[in-house]
């Protein structure tokens, strides 16, 4: 499952960026995307690594919770005092809103999944 979650959550921020692409005022290309990306995913992960998110699922919603707070907030120290862009309040709250429903929702899906086949078996 571990691979299934690094990869969900990966999409996860990787569509974040996707979807917030209009209102940055980077440039096309991949450099936007990547300027923008990569301070989330090295919070997230670093977060998800610290609360090991991905090798123990007791307690898991806890470690979610955990990581997601702590993640999206070194991704937002990391994008202002690196990139030196500006984080006003609207982006904190639209950042840690839509990732964190978008985390919540695919775990809450998969889990619905495995349900489903273990109640058909």
């Amino acid at each position: 499952m571990s691979v299934i979650a690094i990869a969900a959550d990966l999409a996860c921020l990787a569509l974040f960026v996707v979807l917030g692409r209009e209102s940055h005022d980077i440039t096309s290309g991949v450099t936007w995307y990547l300027t923008v990306l990569w301070p989330f995913l090295v919070g997230w992960f670093a977060a998800a690594l610290a609360f090991r998110l991905y090798t123990s699922w007791p307690s898991r919603w806890v470690r979610v919770g955990l990581t997601w707070g702590a993640g999206i907030g070194i991704a937002l120290v990391l994008r202002a005092a690196i990139t030196g862009r500006d984080t006003p309040i609207a982006f904190i709250i639209v950042a840690y809103a839509f990732i964190g429903f978008a985390i919540v929702v695919w775990r809450l899906a998969a889990r619905g999944v495995s349900m489903t086949r273990r109640g058909t078996r």
